[in-house]
């Protein structure tokens, strides 16, 4: 599978209140904290892939935290893992990032997400204000 870096330079803002937002490369489900004694951690893999989404998010997106909005999660290329880890996994980017305020039912009343298999590895992130 490949993976196009310059695909998607910016964020596509389709209206005052509708934003397209991208990420490269395979979407890492969101994983379980690992425990050794008394300290937890994260795994190094689902680790890196975070810091590089919110990296990648923040490029895209200046703004003030959207409160609520409808989200819609186009999961691109070859996929491993459940679907609600891998929606946990962009949407706590999406948080980390400053674009949404949180991930609470409350924030994003209405949530879709979706497989799309093919050559390119990402994710096609569409947030609707409400």
């Amino acid at each position: 599978m490949e993976t196009v870096s310059y695909l998607y330079p910016e964020a596509i803002r389709k209206s005052n209140q509708e934003i397209t937002l991208h990420l490269t490369g395979p979407v890492t489900p969101k994983a379980r904290p690992r425990h050794h004694g008394n300290q937890s951690y994260l795994p190094g893999r689902y680790r890196q892939w975070k810091e590089d989404a919110i990296a990648e998010l923040s490029q895209q997106y200046e703004g003030e935290p959207i409160p609520q909005a409808i989200v819609t999660i186009e999961i691109l290329g070859s996929a491993r893992g459940d679907l609600d880890n891998i929606s946990g996994a962009v949407l706590d980017a999406l948080v980390q990032a400053g674009v949404l305020v949180d991930d609470r039912i409350s924030c994003i009343p209405r949530l879709e997400i979706c497989h799309v298999p093919g050559k390119i590895q990402g994710a096609k992130i569409q947030i609707s204000q409400l």
